[in-house]
């Protein structure tokens, strides 16, 4: 897993500046694996260097001071431009303080911190131009983020402390951050404001109460996944909504019959005479954790894996699977699926549990194929989430890790990389691609993404940066 580190060399300095950045002037470098990100060239003496003089202050307070929103609060949704507020808990420029900062770009996607730069094209006013730019976000394990973020925090307070200036902003609020992270229920409520948007104690206690509420119907983890959509840009009488209206009702299985009674849908029975549900795949031995962030891989690599053992379960590794043997993994008639049209377009596609193995799905895509590419995502979520009892499938735009790894799950086990490769046979013209997309049912963004990896897993339309600035 790559590698997370802030370098900080002290300066003995003078000058007329406030104390807590006087004495913490420094040579700063942020280094993701070998690589600082903050290489830059000094416009005067026309050099390079690895680190930056800058003073480690206000790079240390707005750490601290974006803390709950810089490691719970998501991506927005594709297609959706991140607000000024959202920009400032996220850029490291938001530092500001008149240094000049590099762009990087933070965001948590639930298990890893993403981790984006571009070079910063400087007028001739000011003294550094940085030049470094990632080509793909890097992901930066979540808990080891913290640790780097905390220690750095730490060696920027111990200096002060060193140089007679123990009472600052950053250390009073670093200690109230602390107390919320070492008490459960105040972490937990801090981390909910983060998800939504809010900065600590910013959110109406309602809003809380309400999403306490909620969380006590769909379950912790389902919440997460709704709250940053749901709770201040928009009411979760919107979710209740979608929750209480008409749905699919099915009972997922995941290895279908093609036994010779000649029912190739029906839920197949395996040794020890059990249907095999979600349940079961997700304790079988597959990779199907997003937390699973250990040297087997990445959250999507899971996910592939896991639509390789289920295509193989149902004994079909390399065919297109048809719309009947694709519903019937969730329990439902696709003559049903086919029928089905939302009363409205919706934010997201919801699964409810309303009795033993049985759920309630609520879809929101209306075009056949995309409808196809939701039924998979569904099945991907049901066996990443399969041994959480009651707790709600949930399908959204966003980019957090559990809706990585939907995509990545329905893009394999509906369009097999292997399959399409050997489809195309290194024939990637316009009408190759749209014979592909005839042949898998899928549409043609899939089949693009799937023979462009980066946009594919990650989910980004651009490598260096998840959005324009």
């Amino acid at each position: 897993m790559t590698k997370f580190k802030f370098y900080c060399e002290w300066h003995a300095t003078s000058g007329n500046d406030e104390p807590a950045y006087q004495h913490t002037m420094a040579d700063l470098a942020l280094y993701v694996g070998e690589m600082s990100l903050m290489l830059n060239e000094n416009i005067w003496s026309q050099t390079i260097h690895k680190s930056a003089l800058l003073s480690a202050y206000p790079l240390a307070m707005w750490l601290a001071s974006s803390w709950w929103r810089l490691n719970w609060e998501p991506l927005p949704a594709c297609g959706i431009y991140p607000s000024v507020d959202w920009r400032m808990a996220h850029e490291l420029g938001a530092a500001n303080r008149g240094f000049v900062w590099p762009r990087i770009i933070f965001a948590s996607d639930g298990d890893m911190m993403q981790v984006w730069t571009g070079a910063l094209n400087n007028n001739d006013n000011q003294s550094l131009r940085y030049l470094k730019s990632l080509e793909a976000p890097a992901f930066i394990p979540l808990p080891d983020f913290q640790r780097e973020a905390e220690d750095f925090i730490n060696r920027v307070l111990n200096r002060l402390d060193d140089n007679d200036c123990p009472d600052t902003d950053l250390a009073n609020l670093w200690k109230l951050i602390q107390a919320d992270r070492a008490e459960r229920e105040s972490a937990k409520y801090r981390r909910l404001e983060a998800t939504m948007g809010y900065d600590p104690d910013e959110c109406p206690e309602e809003i809380i109460d309400k999403a306490l509420d909620l969380e006590n119907r769909m379950g912790e983890d389902a919440l997460s996944e709704l709250i940053p959509i749901y709770g201040r840009k928009k009411p979760f009488a919107d979710i209740e909504e979608i929750a209480d209206s008409d749905g699919l009702v099915g009972v997922p299985a995941t290895v279908a019959d093609t036994s010779e009674k000649g029912m190739p849908c029906q839920h197949a029975v395996d040794a020890y005479g059990r249907k095999k549900t979600f349940t079961d795949i997700a304790d079988s031995g597959v990779p199907a954790t997003a937390a699973d962030t250990s040297e087997k891989g990445m959250p999507w690599q899971h996910a592939v894996d896991a639509a390789r053992a289920l295509r193989q379960a149902i004994g079909n590794t390399n065919n297109m699977i048809d719309d009947a043997n694709l519903c019937e993994l969730l329990g439902l008639r696709a003559s049903d699926v086919e029928k089905w049209v939302p009363d409205k377009r919706n934010d997201v596609a919801l699964a409810i549990p309303i009795a033993e193995n049985q759920y309630k799905f609520i879809p929101r895509k209306r075009h056949p194929l995309a409808k196809r590419f939701e039924i998979a995502r569904f099945i991907g979520d049901g066996i990443l989430t399969g041994s959480a009892t009651g707790q709600w499938l949930t399908s959204t735009d966003l980019r957090t890790s559990r809706q990585k790894y939907q995509r990545a799950f329905a893009a394999e086990f509906l369009c097999p990389m292997t399959s399409l490769r050997e489809f195309l046979q290194d024939d990637f013209s316009e009408s190759a691609i749209e014979d592909a997309v005839e042949h898998f049912q899928v549409s043609e963004t899939t089949v693009n993404n799937r023979l462009i990896p980066l946009v594919s897993m990650y989910g980004y339309s651009d490598g260096s940066l998840p959005y324009h600035l």
